[in-house]
């Protein structure tokens, strides 16, 4: 059995607005970060094997008192995820506008999506590029994501790496005024003439 997390953008794909989409994924690490469940002792997996008549108040007793231990230790996991979500909320990326989709050429796979942030007081918009689906580089190597002008890579916007499944979350930053280009790219790092673009808008 395969021991991958489930994939954010399976479960949820890319439609809802920007904040949607991070509390999604904030609750969505959360919970993958809390693993699964314990499995029940093994006296609890099947019913008790009494009767009507055998059956006593002791018996019901316990079986309510695990009953309301199950039940409180379910709420105080929900209060634990909703006081962590809520106590994130000081990090949370403000978009400015949808999620820019991204899809894989020929020569790439996976996706991505980027969002936007408003621009800071010296000028630099903030992205947030969740990325799944790329193969994970060698020691020494990584991707790009840039900006393109006529298709091709024109501004870089900064660079990152994924694990295992190739899926991760960064945020970059850029100077850039974003008029003039046409699209985003995501390349790796290696020194080729041009680049061998694997992701696009």
């Amino acid at each position: 059995m395969s021991t991958n997390p489930p994939d954010f953008f399976d479960l949820v794909g890319d439609e809802g607005t920007p904040e949607e989409l991070e509390k999604l994924r904030r609750a969505h690490d959360l919970l993958v970060a809390a693993g699964p469940p314990a499995e029940l002792p093994p006296r609890l997996r099947e019913a008790p094997k009494t009767t009507e008549k055998q059956g006593s108040w002791l018996p019901r007793r316990r079986r309510r008192g695990g009953a309301f231990i199950l039940a409180a230790g379910l709420a105080a996991a929900a209060f634990a995820v909703g006081y962590l979500v809520g106590n994130r909320g000081s990090g949370q990326f403000q978009a400015i506008g949808r999620p820019i989709p991204m899809h894989a050429t020929e020569q790439g796979s996976g996706r991505a999506s980027i969002l936007i942030g408003d621009r800071d007081a010296v000028g630099n918009w903030p992205l947030l590029v969740h990325v799944r689906g790329l193969k994970p580089l060698p020691k020494g190597q990584w991707y790009e994501l840039y900006l393109t002008r006529k298709g091709k890579p024109a501004a870089y916007c900064g660079a990152f790496s994924v694990k295992g499944a190739g899926q991760t979350s960064v945020r970059l930053s850029v100077p850039y005024s974003f008029k003039g280009f046409d699209g985003w790219v995501v390349t790796t790092n290696k020194k080729e003439a041009p680049k061998q673009v694997l992701l696009t808008t």
